[in-house]
């Protein structure tokens, strides 16, 4: 895609008989006019989109199969369209064979009903021939029977009260009441199910759900839905410039060479593995920064897991991934973040202090791979006032950027606070290629085994800042005795 005739950062669509198409990121550029001459070779570059602001876009294909159609919903949302087409319009639109099933449903009969993209609550259809449409729908049937273990799940937890457990059924069991009530915000949590699992998908990662357990649902969060980093033009620039930038051979010639320090290595080619020698050449130097917090290496084992038995939370926490120069493969278990979330995770509705959190659909073992935490990379300014709450700060790869999910992000910025989490973010190094630009990323694994349906839980800050009696009483188990800054 010629940048020069880009006028929005959008979502990578994966098309029909094509291989999975990941971008490395989105570059926000004032004047789009310049990107050519200011960023060079970049601007060319087929994985990266540059253009003045990012843009949630409907997906192409059936989901667009209702824009003109004379139902309109009452909720605008990024990327989740509002037009669709009602049961009345079936004659002018065809059978529904040659629909596409948003989502699959139970009747109190035990009987599969489905949505249909592009279709409203009326056009709600229960299917006759249940095995061979199951068959036929294969992945929307997994996504159902793993939505539906959840809230099994769900319906034994002791946090759960009645009205929760009870509301379990607008999921399970598919309800005339629903069907009646075209505008229930039921299914705009529908909606933003299929259509930020269709960017999920078409970027080669798990789907998501989103759900609210409660009698009167909560409007669900609003927020644009990205599957990669954008980056602010400053931050590119300082990304650029960045010694964390260069390519190994370079980092080999310009600086002081040294023993390496042996390490166990899972590369599939660990004889030419460079991994060791990039943290060695970036980031051990003394062990601690300024502040006397020490830089701790993480590595996987030969099944990309981590090994966690000497993980010290207070530590700032490295992962290096393989790239070109490694010689190794795309499934190599040291590219295990470049390989893309695979765990179905769901954005659940907690309560009225917490609002929304991270739940997981499937069991996650200590030290997996969950998520990637996206956003927008920012260089901050520190005369400028800016929503610090969602801020993921970069402390090894370039002391000075954050990747801010406040207004565009994905499933990672709902993850919750506890004094003793059971996930951790990790800064990672990685790039496929030596020639791309080293973006920041920040990959979340598992500290502990966690269980279906269990909370997926990080430490919003480091212990001695909630030790000091000061700020608001901590929340996240019964009698925590920390507080949370307020600053």
């Amino acid at each position: 895609m010629n940048p020069k005739n880009q006028t929005a950062i959008t979502q990578d669509v994966k098309l029909p008989g094509h291989p999975i198409h990941r971008s490395i990121c989105g570059v926000i550029v004032a004047k789009p006019t310049s990107i050519q001459q200011k960023y060079d070779e970049l601007s060319t570059h087929p994985q990266i989109q540059f253009g003045p602001k990012f843009k949630n876009e409907i997906p192409s294909g059936s989901a667009r199969d209702g824009q003109n159609g004379p139902y309109m919903a009452k909720w605008m949302y990024p990327g989740i369209p509002r037009k669709k087409l009602r049961l009345e319009d079936v004659e002018t639109h065809g059978q529904t064979n040659n629909w596409t099933v948003q989502a699959i449903y139970k009747s109190k009969m035990g009987n599969l009903m489905c949505s249909y993209v592009g279709w409203n609550a009326s056009a709600v259809y229960e299917q006759f021939n249940p095995r061979k449409f199951a068959k036929d729908n294969r992945e929307a049937m997994d996504t159902a029977n793993l939505r539906d273990a959840f809230l099994k799940v769900m319906k034994n937890d002791p946090e759960l009260t009645n009205e929760m457990k009870k509301a379990t059924g607008k999921w399970l069991w598919m309800r005339h009441e629903l069907l009646e009530d075209e505008d229930n915000v039921f299914w705009l949590y529908e909606d933003l199910t299929y259509f930020h699992s269709k960017i999920h998908i078409d970027y080669g990662l798990a789907p998501l759900m989103y759900i609210c357990l409660k009698k009167e649902m909560v409007d669900p969060p609003r927020f644009k839905y990205t599957a990669f980093n954008i980056v602010e033009e400053t931050a590119m620039d300082a990304i650029l410039e960045g010694r964390s930038n260069w390519a190994f051979r370079k980092l080999q010639n310009t600086m002081k060479r040294t023993k390496p320090e042996p390490r166990p290595n899972a590369c599939e080619t660990p004889g030419t593995c460079v991994c060791d020698r990039l943290f060695d050449l970036l980031y051990a130097r003394s062990r601690t920064n300024h502040r006397g917090w020490k830089r701790q290496y993480v590595t996987p084992d030969n099944r990309g897991i981590l090994d966690m038995s000497s993980f010290e939370i207070e530590h700032f926490r490295v992962i290096i991934e393989c790239s070109d120069a490694c010689g190794c493969s795309s499934k190599c278990p040291r590219r295990r973040v470049q390989q893309g979330q695979s765990k179905h995770l769901v954005v659940y509705y907690e309560n009225e202090v917490i609002k929304f959190g991270l739940r997981a659909v499937e069991k996650i073992q200590k030290g997996e791979f969950v998520c990637e935490y996206t956003g927008v990379v920012v260089l901050p300014k520190k005369d400028v006032q800016r929503n610090e709450s969602y801020d993921a700060t970069i402390n090894l790869l370039h002391e000075n950027l954050v990747i801010d999910s406040s207004q565009i992000g994905n499933l990672a910025r709902f993850m919750s606070h506890a004094c003793e989490p059971n996930a951790v973010m990790i800064e990672t190094h990685s790039r496929v290629k030596e020639s791309d630009p080293l973006i920041p990323r920040i990959s979340v694994y598992a500290l502990k085994d966690i269980a279906v349906g269990e909370k997926i839980a990080i430490s919003y800050y480091r212990t001695e800042l909630m030790q000091t009696g000061v700020g608001i009483k901590c929340g996240c188990r019964p009698n925590c005795p920390n507080h949370l800054p307020t600053a």
